[in-house]
């Protein structure tokens, strides 16, 4: 008749001591050969990485971790401090660790003490991020009180450059970045005076990217109605964020282009009234000499097809859109 385990709770060598002696004579008289061999492993693994994780090469490590995410990979502590002392990861904050190829705007925001979010993290997700703001925006709990300094790690005091976006900030997913945002939560952070043609560009760049979808975005915005409103707008067949503002920019003005028409060999941005052809160039543009002879190529054969075209740089799309829009308007009055 087998008697009542101890009543001790024992949970492994690895995790506390417990009486060897006794609760060895407990499992001889009390399990059979297969139960012993089934209890002993799960005490051995129970609580602890399998064997395999404890091996894991550091250039498979997360960029940016917390001391339990890296246990939980199988990362032991011993392992942890020779991996600090030789380089291999670098302490950025009580508890989080990072590679040394981490991107340092995420490095930043978790040695502040939150996430990286708005303007930054939109690039950090490879969106297209509206320009002039260079600032580093980082959502913080709504209870947070030990914020750091992101450069100096000295306690945190208000800093022009520095925004801090004060929300609840839930644990990380499965497979997100400890110290970055999701793409919609950093949208949503976005100044609420955002220029909509701006944030079309943006949702435009993340769908187009795959780094998103409509239903998660629309997900992520939590019944936010500007940003709903705006979703309505997003085509991802735009291949840059100076795209996406030239065709709200135009549909605001009541001319409805054909983006991404295909006129004989060539690709055009914009096809309007199948006689005016606008082309915009990115951010990124390069204007280097084959490029250059190329779009000139281009603008002759349309030409010669009898379309007028237009070509307008990233900064007068986005600093002088007034001039465009006179040169479209008499364009298509020729």
């Amino acid at each position: 008749m087998r008697t009542e385990a101890p009543s001790i709770r024992v949970y492994g060598p690895f995790l506390q001591p417990f009486d060897a002696c006794r609760h060895a004579t407990w499992v001889l008289h009390n399990l059979t050969g297969a139960e012993v061999v089934h209890r002993c492993c799960g005490w051995l693994t129970r609580g602890r990485p399998q064997a395999h994780a404890r091996h894991m090469n550091h250039s498979s490590l997360p960029e940016v971790a917390s001391t339990a995410m890296l246990r939980r990979l199988g990362v032991s502590a011993p392992e942890l401090r020779q991996w600090e002392r030789d380089g291999t990861v670098q302490r950025i904050r009580r508890g989080y660790y990072a590679r040394p190829d981490a991107r340092t705007p995420v490095v930043r925001a978790v040695r502040l003490g939150g996430r990286l979010t708005s303007y930054p993290a939109l690039e950090a997700h490879g969106a297209w991020c509206p320009p002039d703001d260079d600032r580093l925006h980082v959502a913080v709990n709504a209870h947070a009180r030990l914020l750091r300094d992101p450069d100096t790690a000295e306690f945190f005091r208000p800093r022009s450059d520095v925004v801090l976006h004060w929300k609840d900030v839930p644990p990380p997913r499965s497979g997100q970045i400890t110290g970055l945002s999701l793409l919609p939560t950093a949208i949503r952070h976005l100044p609420a005076d955002l220029d909509h043609a701006h944030l079309v560009a943006v949702l435009d760049s993340a769908v187009r990217a795959r780094s998103t979808t409509t239903a998660q975005l629309a997900a992520g915005f939590g019944g936010t109605p500007r940003l709903l409103r705006v979703m309505r707008l997003i085509d991802p067949s735009a291949e840059s964020g100076t795209e996406s503002i030239a065709r709200v920019r135009m549909l605001e003005a009541g001319i409805e282009p054909r983006c991404q028409a295909k006129i004989g060999r060539w690709r055009v941005d914009f096809l309007i009234s199948r006689r005016v052809v606008v082309e915009v160039d990115g951010r990124e543009f390069h204007d280097d000499e084959s490029t250059f002879t190329r779009d000139r190529r281009k603008a002759a054969e349309l030409t010669a097809l009898g379309l007028h075209v237009l070509h307008f740089s990233y900064a007068q799309v986005l600093y002088d859109w007034p001039t465009c829009l006179a040169a479209i308007r008499r364009a298509l009055l020729l």
